[in-house]
């Protein structure tokens, strides 16, 4: 394996464990002991890469926003089926399931406000879509129903630390989606709307699987072949 190739699998390896880590203990509880454990790599090769906890949370924060704005004619269509794409990847994609618990806690370490920020801009630009197109009642506010809805994916993310089946976050949000939409969208809309629709897997996501990411408990020191802290 060349040397630049070796570089970056480790550096892609260290984020994803980052991610798992992150997502089950919180940033602050998060050690970087468990995350190189789980990674399979030096703490040497670990830090040639990331300099500190704090810099290895931004960039999950960082490659975590991968989910593109699906297309098609209804906007709260496709704002559904965005919010889905970030409810369902804890089960799929470590580092968008660590994301989502980072932006739940706040800290100026790594401003965490700014991934929350950039989602809730995203689905305020979609329920003003909607909005322009007729597709939600009068009273909608963008910006206040946006706030809501990405408040809920923060709390989602805190409550399903040991989910009981993969279809525990789509579940659990399909439930906030049966009892908002009915008061935001107008009513011949309704029966329309898919409330389980997801994006399909972003190109990110794909690598990450073919790549191992999801499987870190399967990584061995040898498959990194790291003999120094560069690898």
């Amino acid at each position: 394996m060349a040397k630049q190739e070796r570089a970056r699998l480790t550096r892609h390896r260290v984020l994803c464990a980052a991610g798992e880590v992150f997502a089950e203990r919180g940033y602050h509880r998060a050690s970087v002991g468990e995350i190189i454990a789980r990674s399979n790599v030096t703490k040497g090769a670990l830090y040639f890469h990331f300099a500190s906890k704090a810099e290895m949370a931004a960039k999950v924060l960082d490659e975590s926003d991968t989910i593109a704005i699906p297309d098609g004619p209804v906007r709260l269509q496709a704002l559904i089926t965005l919010v889905n794409g970030y409810a369902a990847p804890p089960f799929t994609d470590p580092i968008l399931r660590g994301a989502l618990r980072l932006a739940a806690e706040p800290e100026p370490e790594f401003e965490s406000g700014a991934w929350h920020e950039r989602v809730n801009l995203t689905i305020t630009g979609l329920l003003a879509e909607a909005a322009h197109a007729g597709e939600v009642l009068s009273h909608v506010d963008p910006a206040e129903t946006a706030e809501l809805i990405t408040t809920m994916l923060a709390g989602l993310a805190r409550y399903m630390q040991a989910p009981p089946t993969e279809n525990f976050a789509i579940d659990r949000i399909s439930v906030m989606w049966r009892y908002l939409l009915p008061s935001i969208a107008t009513p011949a809309l309704l029966p329309a709307l898919d409330f389980t629709a997801r994006p399909p897997e972003s190109a990110a996501s794909e690598g990450r699987l073919e790549e191992g990411c999801l499987t870190p408990s399967a990584w061995t020191r040898d498959d990194l072949s790291k003999t120094s802290p560069q690898s």
